[in-house]
């Protein structure tokens, strides 16, 4: 088995039951640069807008299983990337637990998504969206995960703040929060609601999806 090579990575991406064609797309812009995809575990619980609110911290423990690398990483279902992610792993220090795109604090520009659900505005808002996981230093148990209060989990009170590392914003863009027209934005989230919604919310940044669907659509 290849280790610590970006061929023995994995990328787990999150899966919604109610609308696979997102994992799907964000799955296939990862499968343009030949990246290995996996499907994330899915856990149901009360007050939690999708099935990998929790689970999406068990990736280190459970990529274990599947690759010898030290690092791995995972997304929620609603990005699609516009270059490639591996070319991170050049950049990341091994003596960080987790790498994220570090959002200034900011409240939401939509009430409520696309779905219905109220948004919720918090610390460190959408951190847990995008991370690369340093699985030697993960230090997480899978009870210790099911067992902490999740906001705790998405605020990372788990890890000391000086063993975070930052990812540059540009790869988790978060379209409609963020200025239209940013030509260097490598990683697209729809974090308000993507063209998968009869009615998304309105971003020049919708197409780019649409794209991808379009030639997903032809090969599949």
């Amino acid at each position: 088995m290849l280790h610590n090579t970006k061929e023995s990575i994995n990328f787990w991406v999150g899966y919604t039951v109610e609308n696979p064609i997102v994992h799907e797309i964000c799955k296939f812009s990862l499968e343009e640069f030949d990246i290995n995809v996996m499907p994330s575990p899915g856990y149901i619980e009360k007050n939690t807008t999708n099935p990998f609110s929790r689970t999406r911290f068990v990736t280190p423990l459970v990529d274990a299983g599947f690759s010898d690398s030290d690092w791995v990483f995972f997304s929620d279902d609603d990005f699609v990337f516009l270059d490639n992610p591996m070319q991170l792993i050049d950049t990341l220090d091994d003596s960080k637990v987790v790498y994220v795109c570090k959002h200034p604090r900011y409240t939401s520009k939509a009430e409520i998504k696309m779905d219905g659900k109220k948004q919720n505005n918090y610390m460190r808002k959408n951190w847990s969206s995008f991370m690369i996981f340093n699985k030697k230093k993960f230090p997480l148990s899978i009870k210790d995960i099911f067992a902490m209060n999740l906001k705790d989990l998405h605020q990372f009170i788990w890890c000391d703040e000086n063993d975070i590392g930052e990812i540059p914003l540009e790869w988790n863009w978060l379209v409609g929060e963020y200025a239209e027209g940013n030509e260097n934005v490598k990683g697209l989230h729809y974090t308000l609601g993507g063209p998968w919604y009869k009615v998304p919310y309105p971003s020049h940044y919708n197409q780019k999806w649409k794209d991808f669907k379009k030639i997903y659509d032809t090969c599949f």
